[in-house]
């Protein structure tokens, strides 16, 4: 018979289509009417016993092939679903393709998203890393509106994008310098060869870690009110996560200073002074500042936002583990082991062995509990491992987007006033936000 699929022309054996009977094709050979005939195809020509498919010419070479030795193979640039719904048409089943090609073709058929992510993830790299070098460049472009506006920009550049120059460089170093030793001072205020106890028996601190925490309050102080006088806008300033990082790390100690003030003079408001001590502790999150100075912690903060979904199925996978272990253990060991003879104490054994933790404070003792612990620890290590390369990835890119952006910047020369923006490949660009146009309005 001869076949005509898009116009690419091919006689095939009765023979051999004989073989797969339950295919298109070998369906034809069965029919005895032109009206079963049409059913199975597009059009007949009975003068030339020609059947004709209004099909993909390209993709009849696979079904050809398939006919002749019994197996499929997918090439690596062919759609899979394409080529899934191609090779239905014609009634084959997937269980031909062969072995060389079943685990790659499975494989992206049931994980496209991760080319999508690859994808996206370059899109998004280009449009929103440009983005922000617009915004970079609007914000510099703001004071040459200003007083003294070309001080106010190096002063600016200097203070809010560290590795800019050699003086941001500098205050970088200092900045972080004074973090380190903010930090340090209040570790080893907390050891006993420091402490200090004063004639009513209270604790006081060391005064040579007293001067060094003022002097650190006061950095940090002069670096916040410095980067707020030459922001070129007020009132975004402090929209920016960074600057409430800065403000939020000394709050605490002026809080600490007003309440101690407010206790002196008011005896009866003594138990204000447990706050003073639960501010001090905050100190601590001064590390946070550090995010300014390290791309790596900016592109941490990044991962966590936009990697809420992959975060919550962890989470949510440990809940479902851990309610299931602890409820076997609890069956198990509630009448041999008192750590255990309870639901929320099995909850802590659960949480513990599933996070990989152990730390031994509870554990089972009979054979089947302890057989419970194993799957348990098993369990959790699966249960980690599954969604630690997404958020890798999302990482890695990120990553990579901050220091092109940081790269970008730095090659940014604002001695005359604005002259130029980095060399951007706009047609990705304006095609990636043509197509974020079109994907909103098919939503509507």
């Amino acid at each position: 018979i001869s076949i005509n699929v898009g116009g690419f022309k091919k006689k095939m054996r009765s023979n051999t289509l004989l073989r797969f009977p339950e295919t298109r094709l070998g369906k034809l050979l069965s029919c005895h009417s032109k009206e079963s005939i049409l059913e199975l195809c597009d059009d007949y020509d009975d003068t030339k016993n020609e059947f004709y498919f209004d099909r993909n010419p390209e993709l009849f070479p696979y079904v050809l092939h398939f006919y002749n030795t019994g197996k499929l193979h997918v090439m690596g640039e062919l759609c899979v679903f394409s080529f899934s719904q191609e090779i239905e048409y014609w009634g084959i089943n997937e269980f031909f393709i062969d072995s060389c090609c079943s685990y790659s073709y499975h494989g992206r058929k049931m994980e496209p998203d991760q080319e999508k992510w690859e994808e996206q993830s370059d899109q998004e790299s280009t449009t929103s890393s440009f983005d922000e070098i617009l915004a970079f460049y609007n914000d510099a472009s703001k004071f040459d509106k200003q007083p003294f506006g070309n001080i106010r920009r190096q002063l600016w550049l200097a203070l809010d994008n560290p590795g800019y120059s050699v003086l941001s460089r500098i205050f970088s170093v200092l900045s972080i310098v004074v973090v380190l030793g903010s930090i340090v001072t209040m570790c080893l205020n907390s050891l006993p060869d420091f402490q200090i106890v004063d004639s009513n028996g209270n604790p006081e601190e060391d005064p040579r870690f007293e001067i060094v925490e003022h002097f650190g309050i006061a950095w940090f102080t002069f670096e916040l009110v410095a980067r707020f006088a030459v922001a070129p806008d007020f009132l975004k300033f402090f929209k920016h996560a960074l600057n409430l990082i800065d403000l939020m790390s000394i709050l605490p100690f002026y809080i600490t200073l007003i309440v101690n003030l407010v206790v002196e003079s008011s005896p009866t408001l003594a138990n204000l002074g447990r706050v003073a001590q639960v501010l001090r502790l905050m100190r601590i999150f001064r590390i946070l500042k550090l995010a300014r100075h390290s791309t790596g912690l900016r592109s941490l903060g990044a991962t966590l936002k936009y990697s809420y979904r992959e975060v919550g199925l962890l989470l949510l996978y440990l809940s479902v583990g851990i309610s299931i272990f602890s409820v076997v253990a609890y069956t198990i060991e509630k009448e041999e082991n008192e750590g255990l003879a309870t639901i929320p104490a099995c909850w802590w054994w659960a949480t513990v062995s599933m996070t990989t933790v152990g730390y031994g404070d509870v554990v089972p003792g009979s054979t089947a509990g302890k057989l419970t612990a194993s799957a348990c620890i098993l369990a959790g290590i699966l249960v980690v491992v599954l969604p630690i390369t997404l958020i890798f990835n999302k990482f890695s890119h990120f990553y990579k987007r901050q220091k092109q952006l940081e790269s970008a910047m730095r090659s940014c020369d604002f001695g005359d006033g604005m002259k130029e923006v980095p060399s951007v490949n706009l047609r990705d660009y304006y095609a990636y936000k043509v197509k974020s146009l079109m994907a909103s309005l098919t939503n509507m």
